[in-house]
């Protein structure tokens, strides 16, 4: 699949909030950039004086004197986000191969893109780049390049904040646009350092200044401070840490990918030493979250949310019990009719309340629920732009999984044998609770696998885990396919709640969402498909690219057709060693997305934040 960033355009980002004094003057610089190939993302968070005018007026008076290269994207947020979302809609906007940062009070100097595109093309090393600042105030003076903090050498750089340390502007950044589509946007662990948080995500793909005063950084008495904070700052934040008590809730501890990232979720946070206590009716998965060393409520809450006052009471009442017994101090939900209630609950008692969406079918809590929680996090983009469409702000988390479990699959497990599998046999692994479209999408594996052995003699074997209510059609649908080809192909597994093995012995995974990572945490190659749509094998060059679309689950580029399948699954029985010689590459690249640290401490982030 094609890059969906355009070769050489710059993508200038510029968060707004009543700067109405200053936001032209800015603009100006940079439609007076030499480098001319570049777009203006302008995103007012919902300003209170004169600036959306401003702004508009601004877009009229030079909109016809602009180069045809020249674009202008204006965003007015429909309530204030705060910094870190507004830069972050604004970066969902981009569609450049590069990204520039800009503050709406500051300026930039006419060379500074051209310059930073030069700096990065000469340096293939490096991935992110910043520069010096002067710094002027409102008197129209000229800036001045005055001593500061910002340092030389990628080495150094990295050593400064690994000491906790502060050596790049943020205002001055420029990185390549595919980084923002690794690492997302930005989060806040306290006011002020968002942009610090943000820098130290960027630090690993190289990042260096230019030694050149290209930005101008006006000082003034309404400016939102974030170049001083330090090391006083970091400490506060780890005992904050230490303090928070975290109440997750699901609507019954079943078998699916929700409920097996809140479990994994929950044994990160205890791992990391924060107070968990989990609330949820008990079901399948009820015994692994009983194995944890936290306190467990079972409750039976609703199959659909709670609209009257009576079991809104009630369930509030229950839950008030939960809070007082257990000190909470920050509720985490997951599903709509639990989550609901416990955000009235949160509400009622003043508790900071986390609400993650997994999927794009919470239209039940989409109006009325989500806009009243402190903070939303999103599983995926498609789902934070489903969310922003609504006007919703989020953060994009993933699903988090524990890689090191992934290592401790054994091919040499019984598995094979037990479904009478030869071991020798290339198997691919689909694993899902079978029910809406990912029925089809099984369906579609079956008959393929049929059909490379009727009609090319390839011996593809399919292992199918998951339970559903598609699952004794699909059984029957296995069973004829069996029969038609005269051997066992199609083996049903149905629901195993220790799913290494499984990855373990299998040689590819058809899969998406959770399962997707799941196969790439085995380090097994991943053919994705879902929901939405088909991707197809995942490869070095288009990982990327497919976690954007959450591996078929929330987004796609074509319909979910059998004939992709065979192609790619034919594909790989012809070229598998091939294939596999990119399965480290891949590995690393989705480890430092999804591993469950990596996750929970983003979470964490979004925890204080709320807390704070």
């Amino acid at each position: 699949m094609e890059k969906l960033r355009e070769t050489q355009l710059v993508s200038i980002v510029v968060s707004n909030y009543n700067n109405e004094k200053y936001i032209e003057e800015c603009l100006d610089s940079l439609v007076n950039q030499t480098y001319k190939n570049i777009e203006i993302i302008i995103v007012d968070d919902a300003s209170t004086d004169n600036s959306v005018e401003v702004i508009n007026n601004w877009i009229e008076k030079v909109s016809m004197d602009l180069d045809k290269e020249n674009r202008i994207v204006f965003l007015k947020l429909p309530r204030n986000v705060g910094f870190s979302g507004a830069v972050t809609a604004g970066l969902y906007l981009t569609t450049g191969e590069y990204i520039a940062m800009q503050d709406g009070d500051d300026c930039s100097n006419e060379m500074r893109i051209e310059k930073q595109i030069k700096y990065l093309k000469e340096n293939k090393d490096i991935k992110v780049v910043g520069t010096n600042y002067a710094t002027f105030t409102d008197k129209r003076e000229k800036p001045k390049l005055l001593p500061n903090f910002v340092e030389y050498g990628v080495e150094k750089i990295r050593e400064i904040y690994a000491k906790g340390g502060n050596a790049i502007s943020y205002g001055t950044l420029l990185f390549e646009g595919n980084i923002f589509d690794a690492v997302g946007g930005l989060t806040k662990k306290i006011d002020g350092a968002e942009d610090y948080d943000y820098i130290t995500k960027l630090l690993s793909y190289g990042a260096d200044n230019i030694n050149e005063g290209l930005y101008y950084y006006r000082i003034h008495t309404a400016q939102r401070s974030r170049e001083f904070y330090g090391l006083a700052s970091k400490k506060r934040y780890k005992i904050d840490r230490e303090n928070l008590r975290v109440m997750l809730v699901l609507d019954r501890f079943n078998v699916g990918g929700t409920e097996t990232h809140v479990l994994t979720l929950a044994k990160e946070l205890l791992k990391q030493g924060i107070a968990v206590t989990i609330l949820g009716a008990d079901g399948p998965l009820g015994a692994e979250f009983k194995k944890l060393k936290c306190k467990i409520y079972n409750m039976e809450f609703p199959l659909i949310v709670a609209r009257d006052k009576f079991t809104i009471d009630v369930f509030k009442e229950q839950i008030r019990r939960v809070i007082e017994a257990e000190d909470i101090n920050i509720i985490h939900g997951h599903q709509s009719p639990s989550g609901s209630l416990a955000l009235e609950a949160g509400k009622e008692f003043n508790i900071p309340y986390i609400f993650t969406i997994h999927g794009m079918y919470y239209h039940d809590i989409l109006n009325d629920k989500l806009p009243r929680c402190n903070s939303i996090i999103s599983v995926s983009h498609p789902v934070y732009q489903w969310l922003l469409e609504a006007g919703i702000q989020s953060k994009v988390v993933p699903n988090g999984v524990i890689y090191n479990d992934f290592n401790e699959g054994s091919k040499d497990n019984d598995i094979r044998e037990k479904y009478g599998i030869p071991k020798d046999a290339i198997v691919a692994m689909y694993c899902s609770r079978l029910a809406w479209g990912k029925v089809k999408t099984c369906e579609n594996l079956i008959r393929v696998c049929r059909d490379l052995k009727r009609l090319e003699n390839i011996e593809m074997h399919a292992l199918i885990v998951g339970d559903g209510p598609g699952y004794e059609e699909l059984n029957r649908v296995g069973n004829r396919a069996n029969n038609l080809i005269g051997e066992e192909l199609i083996h049903f597994a149905g629901n195993q709640l220790n799913l290494v093995d499984f990855y373990a012995t299998s040689d590819c995974v058809v899969g998406t969402g959770r399962v997707a990572i799941e196969g790439l945490a085995a380090k097994k190659i991943v053919i994705a498909t879902g929901n939405d749509g088909y991707f197809g094998l995942i490869n070095e060059d288009n990982f990327y690219d497919s976690w954007k679309l959450y591996f078929g689950d929330h987004g796609s580029n074509i319909v979910n057709n059998a004939m992709y399948l065979y192609s790619d699954l034919r594909k790989f029985y012809l070229e598998q060693k091939t294939l596999d010689l990119g399965i480290e590459k891949i590995y690393i690249k989705s480890k430092y997305i999804f591993d469950i640290p990596i996750v929970t401490n983003e979470i964490i982030d979004i925890y204080l934040d709320s807390f704070n």
